[in-house]
């Protein structure tokens, strides 16, 4: 693979990489057992953002989350929770968050070895690599390691773990298509059997730990059933946000060689009809011009947008998702890796010359992502999330 900036937790800007405050959220594996509603159009990204921050325009009055209205205060219309929401929330007062954040900093190793204490690990990381780090160029290259040693998996801990526990039977994730009547659901159950199947499927073509496969598909559940699949056998995914041209899925293509890129035939937004595979077959025959041919193009025939006769199809190549996938079975042994090993491979977006991969690793990434998303997003178990934006775009949320 190409040469990538790592980034082995959530983006973050702090004095010390150790000192990691609990209020960037991020889309990961919860730690509870609640579901995610995943949405398939893709309407714009509303930001969350911080509480104290001036808003622009002073609302003359507001409300708060049970609902009772509430005057404007002098603090610029700024809405502040009841004392029953406050109770029960996961951080219930700024002092609460203070004592945090300060024990973050004066006991790092102690504050995240907590936290992931909380997860499973296959083999524990060692006391004195909680996380190492060498922020000094004159040292070697810059690098930051969390719990390096440690060996776990992310699709265990996302999935398997809640079947394990008894939870199979319960909504793991919604799906809500492009028109009022398109939906679906998932157990942990379900989703482990079709996650299981890709994951055989992947392998049998010879995708192993460590390489990487290209996910170009739209909001259907089957974009995170790759993910997890990927996962699952370590190899590195990289999604593709389905809005891209041909030239900038080539583009990354080219940079990380997968041996497998997965797509659907098509999608639809509103009324258009977006030809996800004309673009991906593009892209290939770009990429192919680089020196860099892909042996295998999975796609899934998403029904509700376009026919399977209606797809262009390159013999030899191009797999239906449908006719192979569902043959495999449905348990699939984890790959254990190394809290240090690569889980996904992101690009920046290009606009300030080629785009740059950056490689996310498994332990330091599933920690903190879960551990802000938890607390920026007060997510209790039975709380179901909201994707609404694309998929790529909550990774850097």
């Amino acid at each position: 693979m190409a040469q990538y900036i790592y980034a082995t937790t959530a983006r973050c800007c702090c004095s010390s990489a150790r000192a990691l405050p609990l209020h960037a959220p991020a889309l990961a594996p919860s730690s509870s057992r609640s579901p995610l509603r995943w949405r398939s159009a893709m309407g714009a990204s509303d930001r969350l953002t911080v509480a104290a921050a001036k808003p622009r325009h002073a609302a003359p009055c507001a409300a708060t989350v049970l609902g009772e209205p509430l005057p404007a205060s002098d603090d610029h219309g700024l809405v502040h929770p009841s004392a029953d929401f406050a109770a029960q929330a996961l951080v219930s007062s700024p002092q609460q968050y203070l004592e945090m954040y300060q024990r973050s900093i004066d006991d790092p190793a102690g504050f995240w070895s907590e936290i992931a204490e909380t997860f499973y690990w296959k083999q524990k990381w060692s006391p004195e690599e909680v996380c190492t780090e060498n922020l000094d160029v004159t040292k070697g290259p810059i690098k930051i390691e969390w719990f390096k040693g440690g060996k776990t998996n992310i699709c265990h801990n996302a999935v398997d773990r809640y079947v394990e526990a008894g939870d199979g039977a319960k909504i793991a994730m919604y799906w809500e298509g492009n028109e009022p009547d398109q939906d679906g659901k998932l157990t942990y159950s379900e989703l482990l059997d079709k996650v299981c199947q890709l994951a055989n499927y992947l392998k049998s073509v010879g995708v192993e730990k460590g390489d990487a496969v290209v996910i170009y598909l739209p909001m259907l559940m089957e974009l995170p059933i790759a993910m997890l699949a990927c996962a699952r056998i370590g190899a590195v995914h990289s999604v593709v946000f389905a809005g891209f041209s041909a030239d900038a899925i080539a583009q990354r293509i080219t940079d990380c060689k997968p041996k497998v890129v997965i797509t659907c035939n098509a999608v639809k937004r509103g009324q258009k009809l977006i030809p996800l595979k004309d673009i991906v077959d593009a892209s290939l025959v770009e990429s192919a011009k680089n020196g860099v041919t892909v042996g295998i193009c999975l796609t899934y025939e998403n029904q509700l947008a376009m026919k399977k006769e209606d797809t262009q199809w390159i013999a030899g190549r191009d797999v239906w998702w449908q006719d192979v996938v569902p043959n495999f079975p449905t348990r699939c042994d984890v790959e254990w890796v190394d809290a240090e090993d690569p889980l996904f491979l992101l690009y920046t977006s290009g606009s300030t010359g080629k785009p740059k991969g950056v490689l996310h690793t498994t332990g330091g990434y599933m920690v903190y992502a879960a551990t802000t998303f938890k607390h920026a997003f007060d997510y209790k178990p039975t709380d179901i999330y909201w994707v609404h934006c694309r998929l790529w775009l909550d990774y850097w949320t």
